[in-house]
C-alpha cells in the first residue's frame, strides 16, 4: 500500500486562501440585498456589528436600504431576552424597531421609534403573547410606510406611517444586556398588502418620551382582573396566579420586577384595539391621527366603546377619492404631514396598488421635491434606488384601476431616473 502524505503549510503556502485563480474569496460571492440571512451577509462582510445605545446592539447590514424587510424570531421582552428587528437603522441611535413587550395588556406587539433619544410607540396589536417563546415577526417598509406581520407573513397585522428616517441600516439585536441576535433575520423585498381600517380616530398624546413611558396616542383603557374573566389563554391565568401568590407574600409590584424582571400579568384591557399612527408627532401637535385596523381580542365592540371617548372619529373611506377628501381636511388640521395623500389613502384602504403610488411619491419627494432626507438617500446605492424604481415602473404600468394617478406617478419616477440625484 502507498502512503501519499500531504504537507499542508506547504499547500497554504503555494495556493494561498485568497488566491486569485483558485479558492473563492469573499469579493467573488454574490451579494443579494433580498431573501437572505444576515448570517450569509456577515460572512461575505456585508454585514457587521451595530450599536444604537449601550443598552441595544445586534448586527446589521453594512449598507443602507429604503424599501426592504426583515423578518425574524422575537422573544418576549419580560421573560426572555428583549429581541428586536432594527429597522432604518441610523448609527447614533435613531431607528425603528419592532418586537414583543408584555408590560402593557393588549399592546403586545409594538412598533416604535427612538429619534435623538426620545421613544415613540407608533402602533400595536392588541393581543396578550405568553412569555418563554419565540414569535416570528416581519417588518417591511416601502416609501413611509412601515408594516408590521406575525406568524402570518401574508396580511400585517397593523401599518404606521413616519417620515423621521427615510433610511438606515437593517438588522437584528437584543437590549437590556441580553447579547446580541447574531445572524438571527432574513432581509426581503417589501412586502403588501394591508389590513383595511374599521376606523379613523384623532385622539389626544401622552407619555414623557422615556423607554418605560414613551409618547403614545392616548386611548381610554378598561382594566379588568383576569380571575374575574373566563375564555382567556391559559398563559394568562398562570400569570395572575403567580401575582396572586407574591401578592399575598407580602411583595410588592418593583419587588416583583426585581425579583423577576417583571410584574406577572394580572388584568386585561378590554378596550385595547389593534392601531397605528400616521405622522405622530407630539412635538407639533397636541393630536395625533390613528387608523384602527383590529377589534379587542377577549371583548368585541372596543372599537365602538372606543369612539366615544376619542376627540374625533370617522368611518372607513370607502374609496380612494373619499380617503383623498378625508385626508385633504386633516391635513388642514395638521400642517407638519410630510407623508402626502397616498401614504394615507394607502393606511387606510390597504389596496396593494397605493403602496406604488406612495412609494413613487417618496422617492420623488425626497430626491427632487422637498429633499427632507436627502442625505439619508444618498447613502443607499444608485443600483438600489434605479433597481426600485424601475420595479414600481414596471408595476404601475400593470396597474387598471386609478389611470390618471398611475401615468402621473410614472411620469415621476421618470423624472428622478432623469435627473439623477
Amino acid at each position: 500500500m502507498v502512503v501519499i502524505k500531504y504537507d499542508l503549510n506547504a499547500h497554504r503556502t503555494a495556493v494561498p486562501i485568497d488566491h486569485p485563480d483558485g479558492s473563492v474569496t469573499r469579493v467573488k460571492l454574490e451579494y443579494p440585498t433580498v431573501n437572505v440571512n444576515l448570517g450569509y451577509l456577515m460572512a461575505i462582510g456585508k454585514a457587521t456589528y451595530l450599536r444604537t445605545s449601550a443598552d441595544w446592539s445586534g448586527h446589521g447590514t453594512v449598507d443602507s436600504f429604503a424599501d426592504k424587510a426583515i423578518e425574524g424570531y422575537l422573544y418576549d421582552a419580560y421573560v426572555a431576552s428583549v429581541n428586536g428587528l432594527l429597522i432604518r437603522t441610523i448609527d447614533g441611535g435613531d431607528s425603528y424597531v419592532t418586537y414583543i413587550y408584555s408590560i402593557i395588556s393588549a399592546q403586545d406587539l409594538q412598533f416604535r421609534k427612538n429619534i435623538n433619544g426620545t421613544d415613540y410607540l407608533l402602533g400595536y396589536e392588541s393581543v396578550d403573547l405568553t412569555g418563554a417563546r419565540t414569535y416570528y415577526v416581519k417588518t417591511s417598509c416601502s416609501g413611509s410606510t412601515c408594516k408590521v406581520y406575525r406568524e402570518d407573513m401574508s396580511v400585517a397585522k397593523f401599518s404606521v406611517t413616519d417620515t423621521s428616517i427615510a433610511a438606515g441600516r437593517w438588522g437584528t439585536g437584543s437590549a437590556n444586556s441580553k447579547g446580541s441576535a447574531f445572524g438571527d433575520g432574513w432581509l426581503r423585498a417589501p412586502s403588501s398588502p394591508l389590513p383595511s381600517a374599521v376606523s379613523i380616530f384623532e385622539v389626544g398624546v401622552e407619555g414623557s418620551g422615556r423607554p418605560d413611558d414613551p409618547y403614545r396616542p392616548l386611548m381610554s383603557r378598561n382594566l379588568v382582573e383576569v380571575a374575574s374573566l373566563v375564555g382567556l389563554p391559559d398563559f394568562l391565568y398562570r400569570e395572575a396566579k403567580k401575582y396572586e401568590i407574591l401578592k399575598a407574600r407580602g411583595f410588592t409590584d418593583e419587588e416583583m420586577e426585581l425579583l423577576l424582571g417583571y410584574v406577572p400579568q394580572h388584568v386585561v384591557d378590554l378596550d385595547a384595539v389593534t392601531l397605528g399612527a400616521f405622522e405622530f408627532s407630539p412635538d407639533k401637535s397636541p393630536t395625533a391621527i390613528v387608523t384602527v385596523v383590529g377589534d379587542n381580542p377577549y371583548s368585541l365592540g372596543a372599537v365602538e366603546r372606543q369612539k366615544g371617548r376619542v376627540k374625533r372619529w370617522w368611518g372607513p373611506p370607502r374609496g380612494y377619492n373619499e380617503a383623498v377628501e378625508l385626508y385633504s381636511q386633516l391635513s388642514r388640521d395638521f400642517p407638519h404631514w410630510l407623508a402626502g395623500k397616498d401614504n394615507f389613502a394607502y393606511q387606510v384602504l390597504g389596496w396593494e396598488e397605493l403602496e406604488w403610488l406612495q412609494n413613487v411619491d417618496f422617492y420623488y419627494g425626497e430626491l427632487v421635491e422637498h429633499r427632507t432626507h436627502y442625505s439619508q438617500l444618498k447613502q443607499v446605492s444608485d443600483d438600489e434606488i434605479r433597481s426600485r424604481l424601475n420595479e414600481l415602473i414596471g408595476k404601475l404600468s400593470s396597474m387598471g384601476v386609478l389611470r390618471g394617478e398611475r401615468e402621473s406617478h410614472i411620469a415621476k419616477a421618470k423624472e428622478v431616473l432623469k435627473r439623477g440625484w
